[in-house]
């Protein structure tokens, strides 16, 4: 009777253990999906952007535009040679809390964005929130949202 006690405490435990590791991965993996995402529009990718957004994905960028997988596809485009539009050079993603629920998680970042302009860089921070569902193809992007961090007024 003992032994069948301590097994169950031991199977409980390390139960519990087996759930830790594998919602720490599922973390691991949808912060490595939102690194590549960045990559990828950043190298204008276009595949792999594809590849790592919902058929049905919605977005609210920092400028309040509303966005679908189509036009996060064109905006990942690489601009034209006479373009003088604002380019994205380079994203410094950081503080990053992933929430795993089941199939579902959401994760939560800051974002440094440089971009260059007729040669000055500019730089944009925000905060931005991202729901990723994993399917049979693994973790794909099916909301984002960023709102624009403004620096308070120094007096």
């Amino acid at each position: 009777m003992n032994k069948t006690k301590i097994l169950a405490v031991y199977l409980l435990l390390m139960g519990g253990n087996a759930i830790a590791l594998t919602e720490e991965e599922a973390k691991a993996r949808v912060i490595a999906q939102e690194k590549a995402w960045s990559d990828a529009v950043i190298h204008h990718d276009i595949a792999k952007v594809a590849s790592l957004l919902a058929d049905d994905f919605i977005g609210t960028d920092g400028r309040g535009f509303v966005t679908d997988k189509a036009a996060e596809l064109k905006e990942a485009e690489p601009p034209a040679p006479d373009s003088t539009a604002p380019r994205l050079v380079r994203e410094d993603l950081s503080d990053f809390t992933a929430r795993i629920y089941a199939d579902t998680a959401i994760l939560n970042l800051a974002n440094t964005a440089h971009f260059s302009s007729k040669g000055k860089e500019t730089t944009i921070k925000y905060r931005r929130t991202t729901v990723w569902v994993h399917d049979s193809s693994g973790w794909r992007c099916v909301s984002f949202h960023a709102s624009r961090v403004v620096e308070p007024p120094t007096d």
